[in-house]
């Protein structure tokens, strides 16, 4: 019986396998052309999927940005807990056994 982690090893084993075999037998030029509707006119392919490589690495920036603006609020958050309000935090390890 397999578990759950076993499971999803194997997917993702299988994932990367195709990926790869994939990547064997073509090269990764058919993995950055655009699918069906947006193909056509043949001209305009390249056009779309280097569109698509910016907007996917601007999202990327944004996301990024916005997580390190959420650590820096949470920064904030315990310095003023814990600079102003006397709050201290501790983590304190379970005995195990």
């Amino acid at each position: 019986m397999n578990t759950w982690l076993e499971t999803i090893y194997g997917e993702l084993r299988g994932v990367v396998g195709e990926f790869s075999q994939q990547v064997r037998e073509q090269g990764l030029l058919p993995l950055l052309r655009p699918v069906a509707p947006f193909n056509e006119p043949a001209v305009l392919a390249p056009v779309v999927a280097v569109s698509a490589m910016i907007g996917f690495f601007l999202l990327s920036g944004i996301a990024i940005s916005a997580f390190a603006a959420l650590v820096v609020a949470l920064l904030a958050i315990y310095l003023v807990l814990a600079q102003v309000f006397g709050y201290s935090f501790e983590f304190i390890p379970l005995r195990v056994g």
